[in-house]
This record gives structure tokens, sequence and C-alpha cells, in this order.
């Protein structure tokens, strides 16, 4: 018991606490190698003792000196604003919006929706400046947005000019089979 309250005034991180419990321990084998009978009162001492040591800890020690100093009273929060997209009046009216991004997003940067700028984030990877992009959800206030993948040339494939849309003949490649 002694050992537990010197732990209360002095912050040894919990390692007095344990050596208060082998202690308790070691007095229990100790009273049960003198008799059964000691050994059982001493369990059951130890038994109504220690919810005692557990109020001790939550409830006393915070008022020590150390207690103080170590924890801190909640501040309240002020007012918080998840981005700058909590300055539109419905922010869910900006998803399946379309606009500019303004910058280099990688992954994260700047789009133009109307006349507003706002802070957003690249679903998937690196958006080039300029790129048309859509809101597509909300996350942790922020908005995410997805490139509008438009195909300006409708005869021509999106892999056109990559080399994807050779036909295999062209690449002169052995047969598996031989």
């Amino acid at each position: 018991m002694v050992i537990f309250a010197i732990d209360l005034m002095i912050p040894s991180g919990g390692v007095l606490v344990g050596v208060t419990a082998c202690f308790a321990f070691a007095a229990i084998l100790v009273a049960f190698r003198h008799s059964t009978n000691t050994g059982v009162w001493m369990l059951i001492a130890t038994l109504g003792v220690a919810p005692l040591m557990m109020w001790a800890l939550i409830e006393i020690w915070p008022r020590t000196p150390i207690g103080r100093r170590m924890t801190s009273p909640p501040e309240p929060a002020g007012e918080f604003v998840w981005s700058d997209a909590a300055k539109t009046k419905d922010v869910n009216s900006l998803i399946g919006a379309e606009g500019i991004a303004m910058g280099e997003m990688i992954p994260s940067g700047l789009v133009q929706i109307g006349n507003q700028t706002y802070e957003a984030f690249s679903e998937s990877g690196p958006i080039d400046a300029g790129k048309e992009v859509r809101v597509i959800r909300l996350d942790v206030g922020r908005l995410v947005v997805a490139v509008i993948r438009t195909n300006k040339q409708n005869d021509a494939p999106m892999s056109h000019g990559t080399g994807l849309d050779r036909p295999i003949s062209e690449f002169d490649l052995d047969s598996i089979d031989s």
C-alpha cells in the first residue's frame, strides 16, 4: 500500500503499480505458506483493498501536484470548419458539380467550380492543371474529385499513339506453339 501511495506522488509510468501487484501476490503466497487460514484472510484483504487502490488512482491522483501537471482540463473547441467547402450553404449540392483543376493536384490542390475556388483531393492520383474534374463525393468535409474522361475524337481510341491500339500482327512475335 505504501509503494502504491508513493506511485501517486512520483510519476513512474506504472512501474510502482506493478511492484505493488508483485508484492501483494508475494504476501498472499507467504501467508498461505504460514497457514491456510492466514492465506485466505490475506487474499480477502488484498481483493478488498484493490478496488480502493484503483479508486485512489482514478479519483485522488489527478488532484495531486504531479497529476495536475500531467493532465490538463479539456478546452472547449471553437468553431471548426472541415474545409473551405463548408462556406457553401448546401455542401451536398457540390456533389456532381464540374470544374477545372487550378494547378497540379498531387493528390490535393485547388479546383474552380463556377466562380468559387475549393480545396479538393484527387481520387485516383495526380491531375494536371487545367483538366476538367467532377466532384464525386465528400470525404471528411473535403471535396473528392475525378478527371472527366472525354474522348474528343469519337473514332480514335483513348490509347491513340501509345502503341496499345496497334494490331498484334505488327509486333512480329514468334508463335507460342513452336
